[in-house]
């Protein structure tokens, strides 16, 4: 039990994260990025918690995506932090480990609304005011 739990809480050593974001970087173009300000802008949070920014964020635009980014984490061992509006209203946000903010407000479609019982599908970068 403890050999699984110590595997299972293994992070990527530098070189391993270095060769996931040069990957990413390549496939995803300007939708990745290690700029400081918008790493900043995705560990904003409204609660007390510390700020701790991601190292890189992406922009995903397809379900597609969002599997092929986090399968590449997974693999590399690089921490997911999930970005939808960023309101951050339970500090969420917060990455104490480093890893990918992966930004979904690109997904921003309505799927279908159900006016009978006042139910909706909907992406996860939709807003209260688009709904």
């Amino acid at each position: 039990m403890t050999a699984l739990m110590s595997e299972a809480g293994a992070r990527a050593d530098e070189e391993a994260k270095q060769a996931l974001f040069n990957k990413l970087a390549a496939r995803f173009g300007n939708r990745f990025s290690r700029s400081e300000a918008l790493r900043a802008q995705h560990a904003n949070t409204l609660t007390w918690h510390k700020v701790q920014a991601p190292d890189a964020v992406l922009f995903a635009e397809t379900t597609e995506e969002v599997s092929e980014a986090v399968a590449a984490c997974a693999a590399a061992r690089v921490p997911v932090i999930p970005f939808g509006a960023g309101s951050s209203l339970e500090g969420h946000l917060n990455a104490p480990y480093g890893g990918l903010s992966l930004d979904l407000s690109r997904m921003n479609g309505i799927v279908s609304v159900h006016d009978s019982d006042l139910d909706c599908v909907v992406e996860a970068g939709v807003t209260r005011k688009q709904l």
